[in-house]
């Protein structure tokens, strides 16, 4: 069948396959008896009124039950509603038969969490209509695996993103370059992907209250968005990027840690604190190796198990843990949403060695770089002779 999106010639097509309340989906596989009725996923002291909401089904949302809601006050909105233990065993499982499902299609998917992916369906639609191709992957997708999906097709990835979210559960949308003042335009700032619940506010005050104001006021937009701005004006746009990557993660030298808690993280107190501990070890070895890195990443995974990552790339390589440590801080600023943490992480890459730093380096800059390396590695010859943590450099606070 011809292809008529009306995308540009020789350009991709890119699917962004988005589960539907995927943990809720996975229970009800098993638990046939829960269907249509106002369900939510919690921890084990559900029952005791303690906890927090990792998911909930479309019918417990209509009463407002959300993700990271505390378990009493859902109870209050939606008294019949029936709470279930998590079991990231099955979540798992059935993700792994959702990707499995994909590669029968291509090789060129990149996964994007635990429920969604991006497809490069370009070849494959020589021969059949992307929305025919979209409709048969849902379908085959709800009636094998009774895995309910939304699908977004366009030219790149953010629109492809953009579309899937349009509607759910169960679409398929379409989204053209043509149709962007229609259909991308007006939404609200905070609903861009990419867009922090930090500076969404920010844009707001500024009088950017849709994405197409990006594009409409790129001067008041650019004050906040900074060296960022470039990014989300393209986006807005229909610039996106359309390179499907399966090999993403893999693709660069990285150095970085990441720690799992038990306790759910609620203040930024104290993810302050256990970024600093992670920036130290990641900086330990950086030292150690004798790396320099250009780009700073941290990762938020959240009670409901999803992951986030945000990063930034520095004018110059360094190893410096201040200049680190801050920017690891104002990445986790803008990427928090306030919701419970689960997991922190913080990563470095664009990574060279020390001896290939070509870059200019003044006399006090060079001398800052000296002194940091030897104060590590007497911190690091300390804590091994005497125990971990007997030893820690200060920061100052961030207010």
């Amino acid at each position: 069948m011809k292809n008529n999106l009306n995308m540009k010639k020789k350009g991709r097509i890119i699917f962004h396959i988005d589960m539907n309340a995927f943990f809720i989906s996975c229970e009800l596989i098993s638990k046939p008896s829960l269907i249509n009725k106002a369900i939510a996923i919690s921890g084990n002291n559900a029952k005791f009124n303690k906890g927090v909401i990792v998911t909930a089904s479309y019918e417990a949302r209509e009463y407002g039950v959300k993700a990271a809601m505390p378990v009493f006050q859902a109870r209050k909105l939606c008294p019949h509603l029936l709470i279930i233990p998590s079991n990231m065993n099955l979540y798992r499982e059935c993700s792994q038969k959702f990707k499995n499902f994909l590669k029968e299609y291509t090789s060129l998917i990149e996964i994007a969490s635990i429920d969604e992916a991006y497809l490069d369906v370009t070849e494959l639609c020589k021969n059949i209509h992307p929305l025919a191709l979209a409709k048969e992957i849902q379908q085959k997708l709800l009636n094998i695996y009774q895995l309910p999906t939304s699908i977004g097709i366009a030219a790149n990835k953010f629109l492809a993103k953009m579309a899937s979210d349009m509607k759910k559960p169960l679409g398929i949308t379409v989204l053209r370059n043509k149709e962007l003042k229609e259909k991308l335009w007006p939404l609200k700032i905070n609903e861009m992907y990419g867009i922090g619940k930090k500076t969404a506010p920010k844009l707001i005050d500024n009088d950017i209250l849709t994405i197409g104001d990006i594009v409409k006021n790129p001067e008041k937009a650019k004050k906040i968005l900074g060296n960022q701005f470039n990014h989300f004006y393209l986006n807005a746009l229909g610039y996106g990027n359309n390179i499907v990557d399966p090999n993403k993660n893999d693709s660069y030298q990285s150095i970085g840690n990441s720690t799992t808690f038990q306790e759910l993280i609620t203040t930024e107190t104290v993810a302050y604190k256990k970024l600093k501990e992670l920036t130290q070890i990641v900086v330990s070895r950086l030292i150690k190796h004798s790396y320099l890195i250009k780009t700073i990443s941290i990762q938020i995974k959240y009670a409901d198990y999803k992951s986030h990552t945000k990063s930034y790339t520095l004018n110059y390589h360094t190893q410096d843990i201040s200049i680190i440590y801050n920017n690891v801080i104002d990445l986790f600023d803008e990427l928090w949403n306030k919701n419970l943490i689960r997991l922190l992480g913080v990563n470095t890459s664009n990574i060279i060695e020390k001896r290939d730093n070509i870059e200019q380096l003044n006399l006090f800059t060079y001398e800052n770089q000296v002194n940091n390396e030897n104060i590590i590695k007497l911190m690091n010859d300390i804590n091994r002779k005497f125990g971990e943590n007997t030893i820690k450099r200060g920061y100052k606070l961030k207010k």
